[in-house]
Formats: C-alpha cells, structure tokens, sequence
C-alpha cells in the first residue's frame, strides 16, 4: 500500500532521530574517512589544501579577479594539477567531497524512517565524520556560493541533483514514481528549506550547523505558520 508524502512529513513531526554523540574530528581538514587507502587519503587532503587556497584567495582578492593560475601558484602544485582536481573553476568553490557521502547515508537510512528523518539522519552522520575546519571551510564556501552572481547557476545545479536524489527516496518509500507531481511539490519544498538553511548558516558563524538544519527540518515537517 502507497504511502502519501504527508504521513511521512507527519511522522516526522512527532518522532526525530537521536541525535549522534559529538565526535566530530579535530584533525585539520583533509583528514577524511580511514576507510580510505593511503592513495585516496592522499588525494583527497591535496584537494582540500587546493581548495582552501582558493578560499583564501577568492575571499581576499575577489572570486572573479582570482584566476585558476594563481590558486596554483598559492598551493604550490601546477595548473593541471588544479583542473584535475576540480575541472572547473566553479567546482573550486561548489566542489564538496562529503556530498556523495550524504547521498549515500541518505541511501542508507531504516525503510521505516520518514523522509524528514532520513534526511537528518543522514545530514548528522556526515557532519560526524567532518572536522571543524571542513565545517567552517563549508560555511566559507556556501557564504561565497550565494554572493557570487558567477556561481549561481552552479549552485542551481547541485541544489537540482539534491532534489532528485530526495524525489528518488521518497519514490523508492513510498511506492510512487519519483515524477509524481505530489512528490515534486515536497522535494520543491526541501529546496526551498535547504536554500534557507544555507543563508541562515551562511551568515551565521557563531551558530552550529547541525542546530541550523535540526531547526530547517523541524519547520518543514510541522509546517510554517505566520
């Protein structure tokens, strides 16, 4: 029998997912998953130093007077070195290693969790396994995403893949093709939530990111009123 996408709301408004246990890595950002081999952990933290010189460029100088050669220069690798990390510009900023991981704990989540709570679930195990300075290298880079005219249609981009992602979970739930037109009005309704959070946090050092998205969840799954 078909769920509707309102009971998964529903439910969630009334049971939320306990909280994990505060152990987040104090290791400086790059120091990723030991799952990974020696190889991969070594990509990833070139990446990650890539990336945070860009920040520091793009924040100080301007992300559009800040060319590629420069971020280089600053890491102390070569040009192609960049592009094969991030092929694009864009991706210098947008680029974000534990999206996947999100995904994939998103995949992961108990069948009889609610939408609302996967997603929690989900957004609190990936932002265990993150390091303060990932955090804050996050906020930095979602701060940019929204100010920078030239990123936006990136931004747009990942946000849509967001969205079918959760459209295929509540799909694969609820028995619905992930097309159905109620399930579009609610990954719609994500978007919108997700874009709030990203301002919200974003502007908002001082608060905690996992206390920023408790509170987007919670206003999603009860419902807004004014």
């Amino acid at each position: 029998m078909r769920s509707s996408v309102g009971d998964q709301q529903s439910a969630a408004a009334g049971k939320q997912p306990s909280r994990p246990a505060a152990g987040r890595s104090t290791a400086s950002s790059g120091a990723v998953r030991p799952t990974r081999g020696l190889r991969e952990l070594k990509k990833a933290r070139t990446a990650a130093a890539i990336q945070r010189h860009a920040m520091t460029l793009f924040e100080a100088n301007g992300y559009d007077a800040t060319p590629v050669e420069a971020v280089a220069a600053a890491a102390e690798v070569a040009p192609s070195t960049v592009y094969r990390y991030f092929p694009t510009k864009e991706d210098l900023v947008i680029s974000d290693e534990y999206d996947n991981l999100m995904f994939e704990k998103l995949a992961q989540q108990p069948a009889e969790a609610s939408v609302v709570e996967s997603l929690r679930g989900a957004f609190h195990e990936v932002t265990a396994e993150m390091s303060e300075a990932d955090i804050e290298l996050g906020r930095r880079r979602t701060r940019l995403m929204l100010q920078e005219p030239g990123l936006r249609g990136a931004t747009l981009t990942n946000l849509l893949a967001m969205e079918r992602a959760i459209a295929d979970l509540v799909a694969e739930r609820t028995g619905r093709d992930s097309d159905d037109p109620e399930i579009a009005w609610f990954t719609g309704a994500v978007i919108g939530i997700a874009l709030g959070f990203m301002r919200r946090w974003a502007e908002n050092p001082d608060l905690d990111v996992v206390t920023v998205f408790d509170d987007a969840l919670d206003r999603l799954a009860t419902g807004l009123t004014f």
